[in-house]
């Protein structure tokens, strides 16, 4: 009896624990979304919290692509999670946020919420202090497979397209969490650390293992685009034909239409160059930086002008981009894959092999794709890994498949044992709707 009540006892006071845990992270949730890199953002706010709120309700069965999209964004039951990849896209602006609110507001918070890429069950936990040498505060909660298309067995011949099935979903009950469940999810989140996160965790530090073995801060170098802007004369004298208000026509973003009968004259535009990124290489940036970050890497942000060979010779890098950088494009043009004329990628053993984008009427791209090489032994004399979409959208979901425990876990099963030492460079395909990419897929890849 004696050694029953003493269990119970214990029972309790773990269970306390983790109860008062559980307000922690819902109070540093409470700081999260009023912070200036959610405050903006209603859909940031709402998949966050319901990716908290179901993780500490033991609903951990709820975070999947599916039932997000329709829970969280509105989506029909039967909706397809390939056409309309609403989850993912926003998936990676809540990471971005986060990350942009740990290196800002939330440097010094307790709590620590993360969604490593892969999955939508996140990562709660205390932030570790120097001093304590104990671990027994962290909570984490495990990482699962996303609710996806999977990329296929490698295949150069064939390209495919596996439909997601259908599920009915019931409405999502938001109980607090009891002692009992929580009990219940601890027993279940180590059960399935034992079967399957360290796999997927491990995988993916194996493969950015070059540059994470190094003790020198990573550098991450994004290409910039050159843009023209309209002069200030030139808004001027469309303001006066076109009687608009200086509201009308503030900031860079006013764009003023040109049909093929008006002549612009010199000094029209303005040319600007090293200031200007892309959408899909922002999200790439932050993809590498947010992972880095995860396995407590120091990294250096540069972009433009801001790098040299010399840069590159001394420290590991990561090159985002590629018809916009010329690092890019010069690192890798001996390799098996290379970018080609025209905005396409080819196969220098095979000149059959070659891919190029594709586009719809209205010039909106439908189809991208993308070169990633992972080269232990670069020609600066390091550690190199470059991510670079022949459209800013393959360079997004390239970075989104390399940063990922599925991605790299597919990936993995087409190579040989001993990858993990040897230059790999593949190339991915990606479907694009509404300029966001999807799943992609490899369709070539060689090690060497």
């Amino acid at each position: 009896m004696g050694n029953t009540a003493e269990a119970v006892r214990s029972a309790d006071q773990t269970s306390d624990g983790k109860e008062a845990f559980a307000g922690q992270v819902q109070k540093a949730l409470s700081e999260i979304l009023k912070s200036v890199p959610f405050r903006s953002s209603k859909q940031s706010q709402h998949l966050l919290s319901y990716i908290v709120d179901q993780s500490l309700s033991g609903h951990v069965e709820r975070l999947k692509e599916r039932i997000i999209g329709i829970e969280v964004f509105g989506r029909a039951i039967d909706y397809d999670t390939n056409e309309d990849p609403i989850v993912r896209s926003r998936a990676v602006e809540v990471r971005k946020r986060l990350a942009q609110y740990y290196m800002g507001e939330g440097k010094s918070s307790s709590i620590r919420i993360e969604i490593i890429p892969g999955s939508y069950i996140p990562n709660l936990s205390k932030t570790p202090e120097k001093e304590l040498r104990h671990t027994e505060h962290v909570h984490v909660l495990t990482p699962a497979p996303v609710e996806s298309v999977s990329p296929p067995a490698f295949s150069p011949s064939s390209l495919t397209n596996d439909a997601v099935p259908n599920q009915n979903v019931a409405k999502p009950s938001r109980l607090r969490l009891k002692p009992v469940w929580i009990l219940a999810v601890l027993a279940l989140a180590v059960a399935a650390i034992a079967a399957y996160s360290f796999r997927p965790k491990d995988v993916v530090q194996l493969f950015w293992s070059p540059l994470l073995d190094s003790s020198k801060p990573v550098l991450i170098y994004t290409g910039a685009n050159p843009v023209y802007m309209p002069s200030s004369q030139l808004i001027e004298r469309f303001k006066a034909t076109h009687h608009l208000s200086e509201l009308d026509a503030a900031g860079h973003e006013f764009l003023i239409p040109v049909s093929g009968d008006d002549k612009l004259g010199a000094g029209d535009l303005i040319s600007i160059k090293n200031e200007f990124v892309t959408v899909g290489d922002v999200s790439a940036n932050v993809g590498v930086a947010s992972l880095l970050t995860r396995f407590r890497h120091a990294f250096d942000l540069r972009s433009g002008e801001d790098v040299a060979f010399g840069d590159l010779r001394d420290s590991p890098a990561v090159l985002i981009g590629a018809f916009n950088n010329a690092w890019t494009l010069q690192m890798t043009g001996d390799l098996p894959f290379v970018f080609g004329s025209g905005l396409s990628i080819r196969d220098q053993s095979n000149s059959a092999h070659e891919w190029h984008r594709i586009v719809s009427s209205e010039n909106k791209v439908q189809l991208d794709y993308a070169l990633v090489a992972r080269l232990p032994h670069s020609k600066t004399g390091g550690a190199l890994i470059t991510i670079a979409g022949i459209t800013q959208c393959g360079t997004r979901a390239a970075a989104e498949f390399i940063t990922s425990p599925q991605g790299i876990l597919e990936l993995a099963r087409t190579l040989p044992n001993s990858w993990k030492d040897k230059n790999l460079e593949l190339v991915l395909q990606t479907k694009v709707v509404n300029d966001i990419p999807t799943t992609p897929t490899v369709v070539a890849v060689r090690t060497w």
